[in-house]
């Protein structure tokens, strides 16, 4: 199947309600900026969700999240062993899914290549090429925050376990939680980069779903600090040229409280605001915007989008 062909820009939009999205690996608390009152999520979080799920589906993954103690230097030798087609390392890693997405590294040393024998036209012979550098074609902000402020709120809870059969112990812990958050992660895909990794249309589609469902319910999404999410709005902005791009991406959708009298901080649902899109309405008039390509299974999100026009187009899950 052949590389992807266009150049795009992804917006996909979520809700939270009352939990973690994306918790400090060292503290546990959400990361959250303390200027504009918003919180953060990380790519390495959101490449975990599509992660979780492609691997949910039986895809093959080279970061895997299954828990496995499993290095990378064993999953490529254990990749190289079972298959005939090719010696190069390079061209085995192409096999996972997430490499082909999110690029890869090898840094096999000779002295461990040797021991890799693979059987190509009958005949077992060494692999080739153990230091590999991909750069994923699919990127995403290093942060990403969300479109609304959020006041944090304090949460306690006990715990009660035996360590011992005479041995009771408790324990109380502290930590924060986000009340309601609309959070927007931006992306970028880029095709002359998926030549060289070999990512499809079919891999993208894959990815979609993982962003999807993966944020959603599925996966590592299915977690105490993770129920209360929901996806909103996929959005994948389609370019004419390779060259060429608009700027702001990430500031095409807005969200406007209903209620005058009620803060950013205070809103809880959708009930309580309105998306605008009349940014991106505009957006989609440049001759540089092939097409707008989206997703939502809410009615009125998908109404008001109706605005864009012509370019507009469904993504099928």
């Amino acid at each position: 199947m052949a590389t992807i062909t266009e150049k795009s820009e992804i917006l996909f939009i979520y809700e939270t309600s009352y939990n973690i999205p994306n918790g400090d690996p060292f503290t546990g608390e959400q990361r959250y900026d303390e200027e504009t009152k918003k919180i953060l999520v990380s790519d390495v979080r959101v490449k975990r969700y599509i992660r979780s799920y492609l691997e949910h589906l039986d895809n093959t993954i080279f970061v895997s999240g299954a828990g496995e103690s499993i290095t990378a230097k064993t999953r490529i030798e254990n990749l190289a062993k079972n298959q005939t087609a090719t010696t190069d390392i390079g061209e085995l890693m192409k096999n996972w899914i997430d490499v082909r997405l999110f690029g890869g590294i090898s840094t096999l040393k000779d002295a461990d290549l040797k021991k890799i024998k693979v059987k190509v036209g009958g005949k077992e012979t060494e692999c080739v090429n153990g230091h590999v550098q991909y750069t994923g074609p699919v990127q995403f902000a290093l942060l990403n925050p969300s479109l609304n402020r959020v006041n944090m709120r304090m949460h306690q809870n006990t715990s009660h376990f035996t360590s011992r059969d005479d041995n009771e112990q408790g324990a109380i812990g502290t930590t924060t939680v986000v009340p309601y958050s609309v959070v927007q992660i931006h992306g970028w895909t880029n095709p002359t980069i998926a030549k060289e990794t070999g990512m499809t249309d079919d891999d993208k589609q894959k990815m979609f779903m993982g962003l999807w469902y993966g944020t959603s319910g599925d996966g590592s999404s299915f977690s105490r600090s993770k129920i209360g999410q929901d996806s909103l709005l996929l959005l994948e902005i389609i370019y004419a040229d390779s060259h060429k791009k608009i700027y702001g991406v990430d500031r095409l959708v807005k969200i406007k409280v209903k209620d005058a009298d009620k803060k950013e901080e205070q809103i809880r649902s959708m009930d309580d605001f309105d998306f605008d899109f009349s940014k991106l309405i505009e957006a989609a008039k440049s001759d540089k915007v092939s097409k707008v390509r989206y997703y939502t299974e809410i009615d009125v999100i998908e109404a008001a989008l109706d605005e864009v026009g012509e370019k507009l187009e469904k993504i099928e899950m």
